[in-house]
């Protein structure tokens, strides 16, 4: 081998030797973890940064919240404050108060008495006034059936009244008790009055008041004495009927003292014929006493004596 070849050898095995150093050194040392590392940072930092958003997100939508609430809180406080002012102004301005008051259906009692009544002055406000409480007093009158209070804007009032009518009379104890046609006490007298009186009631008139009812017993009886009246009027009977006895509702008693003539009516089965034979029996013996038994077969007329 010639000297020139020597070098050429040594370089290349310098080289075989460093490359190996490298190589091994390379070998020994750990594996890099660079890229996990900053995987796991890059994800750590899209968690952190989704949760920023999230918080901002909820933080954005309590504000919005706040201000609905807020928004509506101020809607309702400008409402309120309108309301008030409205009633501020209904209830003291002059325009609302009560100039006039007008009572219609006043017949047997006073306008004055239903005024008075009221407790309703010229000058209240028209707003001030309680309606039920004033039905409630007007109510306490036995002739008032009822009551309706309207309010006529911006300054009058109208009182609508239905009154009850006398009907009939029920004696008893020399004391004479008007009623009207549902059996309403409307007031007490100890001489009677032209009006249809109602023998042998079973109600002690003594412990009732006025605006009372009579007893069940005896309202029962009414429907039949009703249809009674109605009977004689329909027919046209001219003659008048003075009382009624209803203390059979089999057989109630009807007396015409003009005619002289007491009817045994029986009950209202057969009401029309009935009314029928009365007109016809009162024609056929005008100007006699006597009894007409409707309440028998045959029907007939039986004079009194003397």
């Amino acid at each position: 081998m010639s000297k020139k070849n020597k070098p050429k050898e040594d370089n290349d095995l310098g080289r075989e030797i460093i490359i190996g150093l490298n190589s091994k050194k390379e070998m020994d040392k750990p594996p890099k973890k660079k890229k996990k590392k900053t995987k796991q940072k890059k994800e750590e930092k899209i968690v952190q940064i989704n949760e920023n958003r999230q918080k901002n997100k909820k933080k954005k939508k309590r504000k919005g919240k706040l201000k609905k609430v807020l928004k509506f809180l101020l809607k309702i406080l400008i409402i309120i404050a309108i309301i008030t002012g409205i009633i501020l102004f209904l209830f003291v301005s002059p325009v609302f108060s009560i100039q006039e008051i007008t009572v219609i259906g006043a017949e047997e009692i006073t306008e004055s008495v239903y005024k008075a009544m009221s407790g309703i002055e010229i000058g209240d406000n028209i707003f001030s006034i309680t309606k039920s409480n004033i039905i409630l007093e007007i109510k306490k009158e036995p002739y008032v059936e009822t009551v309706e209070i309207k309010s006529v804007y911006p300054n009058k009032i109208e009182i609508n009244i239905v009154e009850r009518k006398i009907s009939y009379l029920a004696q008893q104890n020399e004391r004479y008790f008007f009623l009207d046609k549902h059996g309403y006490i409307l007031e007490t007298n100890l001489a009677p009055l032209d009006y249809l009186i109602i023998k042998g009631c079973t109600t002690d008139f003594e412990n009732l008041n006025e605006g009372d009812r009579i007893d069940e017993k005896d309202l029962g009886k009414f429907n039949d004495l009703i249809k009674i009246v109605d009977g004689i009027s329909n027919n046209g009977i001219e003659a008048k009927l003075n009382s009624i006895d209803i203390s059979n509702d089999d057989n109630y008693v009807l007396e015409f003292l003009d005619e002289k003539k007491t009817v045994m009516f029986g009950d209202t089965k057969d009401l029309s014929a009935k009314m029928t034979w009365i007109d016809f029996i009162m024609k056929q013996n005008q100007n006699e006493s006597g009894i007409i038994y409707l309440n028998l077969e045959p029907v007939y007329f039986s004079p009194r004596e003397g």
